[in-house]
């Protein structure tokens, strides 16, 4: 993943300007067909400026992936922060989560299957899950403090999430992969039956 660390301000401008136009060509032409010639002259800048920042092609799409990312959990944690009972934050979280994912899938739909590949290849699926499993955790360890969650004990805590976040981007995935249009109303349906089996 990319970073910014060590880079000063004038740097982190040129590289974030690199990543914004690279993510519109992966988005208009794909991975494969994108080059970093094609690149360096959206941004303006010498090939050799790319390089200076990113060691390849692989590289720079790894860090849009990294910008997507941030930017749906920024989204989803907007929403989550407006819930104040377990049952309401686990029901925004699964909704905007699967909203938010879906819309940038179908934006770099006509890399999906480079996409598919590229998440799999570098175990980002992992990474991304092992991120989400922390940050849900947090809230499960709280409604379970508040004794909106019973029957799980604390020490149980990550092993629940982790299983309810499996079969919950499951069904993400389920989405994607069919390319299934979102019904909001049957969002919500599955997500009031869903979390309700596990809140009281």
């Amino acid at each position: 993943m990319y970073q910014n660390e060590g880079l000063n301000k004038r740097d982190e401008f040129a590289k974030d300007e690199i990543i914004i136009q690279a993510q519109k060509l992966f988005m208009q032409f794909g991975l494969k067909k994108t080059t970093m010639d094609e690149i360096a002259m959206a941004c303006g800048k010498a090939k050799s400026t790319l390089y200076h920042y990113f060691k390849n092609k692989d590289e720079v799409f790894d860090a849009v992936l990294d910008k997507e990312i941030k930017s749906l959990r920024t989204v989803v944690n907007e929403e989550v922060s407006k819930q104040t009972s377990l049952k309401g934050i686990l029901q925004s979280y699964f909704i905007t989560f699967h909203q938010e994912t879906i819309h940038r899938i179908n934006l770099y739909r006509i890399i999906k299957p480079e996409l598919n590949i590229e998440l799999s290849a570098k175990d980002r699926f992992n990474i991304v899950l092992d991120f989400e499993i922390n940050y849900v955790n947090s809230f499960i360890e709280k409604g379970i403090e508040n004794k909106e969650l019973t029957g799980i004990e604390m020490e149980k805590s990550r092993w629940f999430t982790e299983l309810m976040l499996v079969a919950f981007l499951g069904i993400v995935k389920h989405s994607v992969n069919n390319e299934n249009e979102i019904d909001i109303k049957e969002l919500n349906l599955v997500a009031e039956v869903l979390i309700s089996r596990l809140i009281i």
